[in-house]
């Protein structure tokens, strides 16, 4: 993935999503020293499961884009924190909120639901931050946290969750929980659209 370097500094403290072969989770980040970095679950539903020597990806949210960087589990930290390599960041080349009107189908539920209720809805405008979508008036509001589905074209579904930013039979969410190569595909897809529409 292309980017210029970001310093390590960058992650101090900060929010980042892990993402490992058995799920991903959201972590606060300090850091143990220069070459190790110290995640501690913020969410006690959605951890990682990562094992020592496996090697995981991490993102963190960035004004510019999307800081990226792999890291490698050397420890575990209590039930659910994580001791790994410092990464090598970089920051993806693309607007991360940089919206883009694309018709695409949708599945929500509510994250908690077991077992997943979906609601079948679409897309109005797509960003790698998260996207508008009209859905059928199930009573979502700003704050719930759901489960989603997006399908994209060529025929990849990427899933993760959400936080509803507004709500009503016109969502707007924020991504919370997306892999990175979910991400990257998102952003495949919008700048093939882009390229499509400027013919």
């Amino acid at each position: 993935m292309g980017g210029q370097v970001i310093e390590l500094t960058a992650l101090y403290r900060a929010p980042v999503t892990v993402c490992a072969q058995r799920g991903s989770g959201r972590y606060r980040t300090t850091l143990a020293s220069r070459d190790r970095l110290v995640l501690d679950l913020e969410d006690g539903d959605h951890a990682a499961m990562a094992d020592i020597g496996e090697l995981v990806s991490i993102g963190c949210a960035d004004p510019d884009g999307w800081l990226t960087g792999e890291v490698r589990v050397v420890a575990q930290r209590g039930t659910n924190g994580l001791v790994t390599t410092a990464p090598e960041l970089h920051i993806a080349q693309r607007r991360a909120s940089h919206r883009i009107n694309l018709a695409l189908p949708v599945d929500v539920t509510e994250a908690d639901d077991d077992p997943p209720q979906w609601v079948v809805g679409e897309t109005v405008d797509v960003s790698a931050d998260g996207f508008s979508a009209q859905v059928p008036p199930v009573g979502i509001v700003a704050g719930d946290r759901l489960g989603v589905r997006l399908a994209l074209p060529g025929g990849h579904l990427v899933a993760g969750e959400v936080d509803v930013v507004a709500g009503g039979p016109l969502l707007r969410v924020r991504w919370t929980i997306l892999a990175e190569r979910d991400r990257d595909l998102i952003v495949r897809a919008l700048t093939q659209a882009e390229v499509g529409t400027s013919r």
